[in-house]
């Protein structure tokens, strides 16, 4: 007999709300009992995880010696519930606009962490140890997972610098300074190479990425990737193990980078010469890891023939003059990115005269639980290209124009889950 079935309802719920999403979900299934108290009791709220997609933001460089708010570009059903222009964070530091990172529905600012969904915030001890290597540079990784536990972690990782080849790095143990929010401290921490070392660069390769400096991560499974020019480190944050992967090889001088997660798992991306995509799945198994080309396309036809003069974008940037709340056109047809069925890119004739000679200026990131990629044209426009089905919609307007002016973005996914921001809201 089950001790749990002699429980009344009431108190074997009160027992597995203590429980995170990820163990109530398995609760549901030991037996019918668990999952009529989980289900009866709402336990399971996932409408409160960050399951969909709320916009994106993009991170200004100074504009005419001013340091501008990021641009929230987000779905009208979201206006009114985020303030994407983080302006609730305008009395605490002049620097909690610059986003370094995001995890399921967390940003890393400068100095500190926020939730723009529930408006909590804090600021972090400061580093430990600034101390930098020559040749090398610093840089803060969020790791984040409220279906598994209500605490952060950031990752203090000297990364090697892109005109410093060095073969012998990363070291074995790879130290770093590690925050946790359940201790609310700065610790080191060390990892253990697992495989091979990185090879030797390849002169090619370090004249291609001389002027790469992405600080691109992915939280996915409990293991944070960390973008690093010539390669990704994996840290499993279970074991205290780490895994350099190769980057595939990418032969043109110029281009964007990005590295990501989406439907499978972990991917890149490489976006070179005026419309050319080529992206990447990484296949892990326990032994092994390979990159598989998933898409290649060049997008110039396609975004040449699509009537930009006639499309005026389905989202609407926060704070912005005409494009805010008052003036939001709630009537029209919003694009749903959780939804396969995009609209096609038509195929109407344009003129010569009218056609707009687009380019990939950014990319912006990925959706994270479809495969689709949200790209910044010339021209402040943004689109979202699926893979799948090679469909364009175009989302709207950025509200500066200049292809120089983006400093970073990243795509939102809102958490309603009060986390472990110490009370500062």
């Amino acid at each position: 007999m089950d001790p749990a079935g002699l429980l009344p309802g009431d108190v074997l719920a009160d027992v597995l709300r203590r429980l995170m999403p990820h163990s109530l979900a398995a609760c549901r299934s030991v037996c019918k009992g668990w999952c009529a108290a989980v289900d009866a009791h709402g336990l399971l709220r996932k409408d409160l995880l960050p399951l969909s997609l709320a916009g994106i933001f993009a991170v200004y460089n100074f504009v005419d010696g001013y340091h501008l708010p990021p641009a929230f570009l987000s779905r009208p059903s979201v206006a009114g519930k985020i303030q994407g222009n983080l302006s609730y964070l305008d009395d605490v530091h002049d620097d909690w606009s610059n986003i370094m990172g995001h995890c399921n529905g967390l940003l890393l600012l400068w100095g500190g962490v926020a939730n723009p969904a529930t408006r909590q915030w804090a600021c972090l001890p400061c580093h430990p140890d600034w101390t930098l290597t020559e040749g090398f540079i610093k840089h803060d990784f969020l790791a984040y997972d409220p279906m598994v536990s209500p605490h952060f972690e950031v990752f203090f990782m000297e990364c090697v610098h892109p005109a410093n080849p060095n073969s012998e790095w990363p070291p074995s143990p790879y130290t770093m300074s590690t925050f946790s929010s359940k201790t609310w401290r700065w610790e080191e921490r060390s990892f253990t190479r697992e495989g091979m070392p990185p090879r030797s660069i390849d002169p090619n390769l370090l004249l291609l990425m001389r002027d790469v400096y992405s600080h691109d991560s992915v939280y996915w499974r409990g293991r944070l990737y960390v973008f690093n020019i010539f390669f990704i480190i994996r840290l499993d944050l279970e074991d205290n193990k780490y895994r350099v992967i190769e980057l595939p090889p990418i032969n043109e001088a110029r281009g964007d980078i990005h590295l990501g997660k989406s439907e499978k798992g972990v991917y890149y991306v490489f976006a070179g010469g005026w419309c050319k995509l080529q992206i990447w799945f990484l296949n892990e198994s326990i032994d092994h890891t390979e990159w598989m080309l998933k898409h290649e396309i060049g997008l110039k036809p396609l975004l040449e023939n699509f009537p930009w003069e006639h499309s005026h974008g389905s989202w609407f940037v926060q704070g912005v003059r005409d494009n805010n709340d008052e003036t939001l056109d709630r009537k029209k047809p919003e694009w749903d990115s959780d939804n396969d069925d995009a609209t096609p890119a038509p195929a109407t004739e344009v003129s010569v005269q009218k056609k707009f000679h687009k380019y990939i200026s950014r990319i912006f990131g990925f959706h994270p639980y479809k495969e689709i990629i949200f790209l910044h044209m010339s021209l402040t426009r943004v689109v979202a290209y699926h893979l799948k089905n090679s469909k364009v919609e175009d989302l709207g307007c950025l509200p500066v124009d200049g292809d120089d002016w983006i400093q970073s973005s990243c795509v939102y996914t809102p958490c309603w889950i009060e986390s472990c921001l110490r009370a500062n809201s």
